[in-house]
C-alpha cells in the first residue's frame, strides 16, 4: 500500500514539515508499505477559483491534473495538520477542493496539534472528507507539548506519539487494503 504523508500547513515557521519528516521516517520503517511526503507548500494551489467543479471530473486547468494525478497514486493518506482557531489550515482545506474523484473511497488518517491537541481541527477536517467519499479514521495522533518536541527543526515524539502513530497506521493500512480491494471489484 502507498501512503502520502500530507502536510497541511504553508505558513512559515510552521511545525507541519518537522511533523510530517517524523511521521515519514516512522512509517518508512515498516515492511508493509510504501511512504510519500507531499508538500502542499511545494505545490503552491492558487484559492480555488475554478469555473468546472471539480466533482464533474473535467479538470482542464494543467495544475489542477498533476495535483490529481500526484493524489490518485495514494492508496491512504495521513494528514499533518495544525489547529487554527478552532480548525484546520486553510491551505489543506484548499487542497481537498481541487479534487474529487481521486479522494474517493480511499481512507485517511490525522496527526495533528495545537489547542486541544488539534482535536477540533480534526473533527472539522472529518466531515469535509466524508464529503469527499474518503473514510476518515478514528485513530490519530494528536500531538500534546510539541513546542517541548522540536529541538532545532527537528520533531522527536515521545513513546505515546510512537504509539498511537503505529495504531493510527496500523488502521490506515487495514483499511487501504480494504477499499483497493473494493475498488478494484467495482
Amino acid at each position: 500500500m502507498h501512503i502520502q504523508v500530507i502536510v497541511g500547513s504553508v505558513r512559515e515557521g510552521r511545525r507541519a514539515k518537522p511533523v510530517a519528516d517524523w511521521v515519514c521516517a516512522q512509517a518508512a520503517s515498516r515492511q508493509d508499505c510504501s511512504v510519500e511526503l507531499v508538500d502542499l507548500k511545494d505545490w503552491d494551489l492558487p484559492m480555488m477559483s475554478l469555473a468546472k467543479p471539480p466533482i464533474l471530473g473535467d479538470y482542464e486547468d494543467p495544475l489542477q491534473q498533476r495535483w490529481a494525478q500526484q493524489v490518485s497514486q495514494g492508496d491512504g493518506y495521513i494528514f499533518v495538520t495544525p489547529e487554527y482557531n478552532h480548525g484546520y489550515s486553510p491551505a489543506l482545506k484548499n487542497a481537498l477542493d481541487y479534487l474529487y474523484a481521486e479522494w474517493a473511497r480511499k481512507p485517511a488518517s490525522f496527526v495533528t496539534y495545537g489547542g486541544v491537541a488539534g482535536a477540533r481541527g480534526v473533527e472539522q477536517l472529518r466531515l469535509v472528507l466524508i464529503e469527499l467519499r474518503m473514510a476518515p479514521l478514528r485513530d490519530a495522533l494528536h500531538i500534546n507539548g510539541i513546542g517541548n518536541k522540536l529541538n532545532d527543526g527537528v520533531f522527536n515524539g515521545d513513546t505515546n506519539d510512537i504509539s498511537q502513530l503505529n495504531t493510527a497506521i496500523d488502521d490506515l493500512l487495514w483499511w487501504s487494503r480494504a477499499l483497493s480491494a473494493a475498488r478494484v471489484s467495482d
